[in-house]
């Protein structure tokens, strides 16, 4: 068995993916990132998406307590969201929403427009948001809704945000902007990209859910190193995958694997809040401020897989993107 056979097996379907969650958590033990005290936020704009639960609502809630001005974009719960969050904050004023869908351009469209009309700056983005469906769904857009909500609609959201110039730091802090990717290590085992029929929307079941969250993850790697890349001396691109962490992102898994599925996450996965840690070092350490480019699983340092870093397939992976937003009548890069 060659070593991506052996990585595929460890994710292929979703008790696969619990047991090997399970593992990577017991690895992780006793590995921490230090985050001084200095790491602060105040005078930083942050946007948050996915921000309403789990992991990206820690993940607020961390950057709130750090003094840091938070955009909250959410789908639902855009209200409840930001009052939780505004208890955290030493300023409750500073903490605002947007409502944002990723299922739909539009509402990406929409998003942008309603922050550049706010006249923000964002200095810290974390795209966050993302979703393991138990099939293929066909969004309003034409494209499938894991393949959109985990890959596309986050492209859109990062062009737009630099076409429409809302990137940037403040001119009273001397740091530069940075844009952090919550991503997957199961883009490690995702199928290759199939490039002739690339965003074309094909049905799958149940049994696929794990591997094309794992496509999705493993594309917007790639467009992430791409991205890093592009903007190496203006806005630092880091990702990570954040480890196993309790939240109800397989909300869809079938009602037969829901209990068991429930009790091994409070057994053995780590609690969002354990889980934002490293999010938050890659939002305001200021000791990697002269880096690009940092991948972390949970809280290690690694390389993301050599399918997710070739230069060349980041370089088509850029192109092929703008090829189908604009055929959705959303053209970037203009």
């Amino acid at each position: 068995m060659t070593e991506l056979d052996r990585s595929r097996a460890r994710y292929d379907g979703a008790l696969a993916a619990t047991i090997e969650g399970i593992a990577n958590r017991i690895r992780q033990r006793g590995v921490e990132l230090s985050l001084a005290n200095g790491d602060r936020l105040d005078g930083r704009t942050c946007l948050v998406t996915g921000a309403n639960r789990g992991l990206g609502l820690a993940v607020a809630h961390d950057l709130a307590k750090r003094g840091g001005t938070l955009v909250l974009a959410c789908r639902s719960g855009l209200d409840e969201t930001v009052a939780a969050i505004q208890k955290s904050a030493k300023r409750p004023e500073l903490v605002t929403g947007v409502k944002l869908d990723l299922g739909d351009l539009e509402s990406v469209e929409e998003t942008m427009v309603d922050l550049q009309g706010r006249g923000v700056k964002i200095d810290v983005t974390i795209l966050n948001a993302g979703i393991v469906p138990r099939e293929a769904r066909r969004t309003r857009d034409g494209f499938d809704e894991s393949f959109q909500v985990n890959f596309l609609a986050n492209v859109l959201f990062s062009r737009r945000l630099l076409e429409l110039d809302l990137v940037g730091s403040s001119p009273t802090i001397d740091l530069k902007p940075r844009i952090v990717v919550v991503s997957s290590e199961s883009h490690r085992s995702s199928p290759t990209v199939d490039w002739p029929s690339f965003g074309t929307f094909r049905p799958w079941g149940m049994r696929q859910a794990v591997e094309q969250y794992g496509y999705g993850k493993l594309l917007l790697q790639l467009y992430t190193q791409e991205l890093s890349r592009r903007l190496e001396n203006l806005i630092a691109v880091h990702s990570l995958c954040p480890g196993a962490v309790r939240t109800d992102i397989g909300r869809e898994a079938p009602s037969w694997a829901k209990p068991l599925l429930d009790v091994t996450m409070r057994a053995f996965f780590q609690s969002p809040e354990h889980a934002a840690v490293p999010v938050v070092y890659l939002a305001a350490s200021r000791a990697i401020e002269s880096e690009t480019g940092i991948y972390l699983h949970a809280r290690q340092r690694k390389a993301p897989s050599e399918a997710a870093t070739d230069p060349g397939s980041g370089r088509r992976i850029w192109d092929e993107a703008e090829r189908l937003l604009s055929d959705a009548g959303h053209a970037v890069g203009e």
